[in-house]
C-alpha cells in the first residue's frame, strides 16, 4: 500500500474493512487494458504518467506550513491508522503512526516538512521512516524524498529504498492536488529508479458520498486512485476536508487497507521525542545512505511556543 513514506516495496501508504472497500470501489474507475483480479477490478495503466510542470522553487513560497484542505498537517500533529484485512474485514496486528516534526529539509531546492513515520507489528516497531513533503502556493502537497529504515528485533538491518528527489533520477511528486479535477490526465506521484519505484495518481471523485470506516461514513471526499506502470496493484485514497487522509484501500481481495483511528496534538515532551527520533533517523542516513549523503542538514523551524521550547531543549543539535 502506498503512504506517506512511498517505496517500492510497500504498496499501500495510508487506508478497507469489507464495508469500506466496496463503498470506496464504487467511485467508477477510468477504462484500462489490464484489469487487476478480484472483484473490483481498478486500472493499471500501460504507459507512465507525465511528469508534473509545477515543480519549480518559485512556486513554493510558504513550502512548509502543510495547511492543505485535504491534508493539513502542522506541525506538532499525529495520525495514526489501524491495519484492516479486505478479506474478511477483520483487524490485524500492526498500525502505521505518522508525525509532523518541527524540522524542515532543503530538497531539490524546496523546504520541505520533516514527517516521521513507523509502522508496528504488535506493538513492535519494524520500520521507521523520514518523510519529506512539501506545499505549492496552490496548496498542493508534494513528496521530495523518504529514507525508510528496516527493523528487526530493534535493530536497523538497512534502509534500501531510500530515495531524494533530484538525486540519482529520483523526481518529486505530487500526493495530493491542491485544487482536484476529475477527468484530468494522470500525474506523477513519485519517482526513483535507483529503487524501482514508479507512482501516478489521478483524481477519482472530488466529492464522493458514504466513503465508510468500520463506524463512521462521510460525504464529501476526496478520492485519488495511486497505480503503477510497474503492475503494484492500484490504491485509492480517501481524504476528508479538513482532517486528511481517512482510508487506503488496494483494489483486490487479498490486500490490506487503513483506517485513520486517531489524530492529535502533541505535547512539547512528544515533540521532542519526534524531532530527536528524526535527527537519529538522519544521523544514520549521512552514514549509511548514498544518496542522503550530499543532501542539507534538517533545521528546526521554530514558529510557535511549543517548537521553540523544542529548540531549546535541542540546543546544538540542530540549527
Amino acid at each position: 500500500m502506498s503512504g506517506p513514506a512511498l517505496t517500492s516495496r510497500h504498496t499501500v501508504s495510508f487506508v478497507t474493512a469489507t464495508a469500506v472497500l466496496a463503498a470506496m470501489l464504487a467511485v467508477p474507475a477510468a477504462a484500462s487494458a489490464d484489469p487487476v483480479e478480484g472483484p473490483a477490478a481498478t486500472v493499471v495503466r500501460d504507459e507512465p504518467c507525465p511528469p508534473p510542470a509545477g515543480f519549480r522553487p518559485g512556486r513554493f513560497e510558504d513550502s512548509t506550513d502543510l495547511d492543505s484542505r485535504y491534508q493539513p498537517l502542522p506541525a506538532g500533529t499525529e495520525l495514526t491508522w489501524q491495519v484492516y484485512a479486505n478479506d474478511g474485514g477483520q483487524a490485524l496486528p500492526r498500525t502505521v503512526v505518522l508525525t509532523a516534526t518541527d524540522l524542515v529539509k532543503r530538497i531539490d531546492g524546496v523546504w520541505a516538512r520533516v514527517l516521521w513515520q513507523r509502522r508496528l507489528t504488535e506493538g513492535v516497531v519494524t520500520e521507521s521512516a523520514l518523510v519529506f513533503q512539501a506545499q505549492d502556493d496552490d496548496r498542493g502537497v508534494w513528496q521530495v524524498g523518504a529514507y525508510p529504515e528496516l527493523l528487526a528485533d530493534g535493530a536497523v538491518t538497512g534502509a534500501p529504498e531510500a530515495w531524494i528527489a533530484g538525486v540519482a533520477g529520483a523526481r518529486a511528486g505530487v500526493v495530493v492536488p491542491g485544487d482536484p479535477e476529475e477527468d484530468e490526465p494522470p500525474y506523477l506521484r513519485a519517482e526513483a529508479p535507483g529503487v524501482g519505484l514508479l507512482r501516478c495518481g489521478f483524481v477519482v471523485d472530488r466529492s464522493a458520498r458514504e466513503v465508510c470506516a468500520p463506524s463512521i461514513c462521510y460525504d464529501g471526499v476526496l478520492v485519488v486512485e495511486e497505480f503503477s506502470p510497474l503492475l503494484a496493484p492500484p490504491v485509492r485514497h480517501s481524504y476528508l476536508p479538513g482532517v486528511g487522509m481517512i482510508a487506503a484501500a488496494q483494489a483486490n481481495t487479498d490486500g490490506e487497507t487503513l483506517f485513520l483511528t486517531g489524530r492529535r496534538r502533541l505535547s512539547i515532551d512528544d515533540r521532542l521525542a519526534a524531532a530527536e527520533a528524526a535527527l537519529g533517523l538522519e544521523e544514520r542516513a549521512y552514514a549509511g545512505s548514498e544518496v542522503y549523503a550530499g543532501t542539507e542538514a534538517m533545521r528546526l523551524l521554530a514558529a510557535d511556543a511549543d517548537s521553540r521550547a523544542v529548540r531549546r531543549a535541542l540546543g546544538d543539535r540542530v540549527h
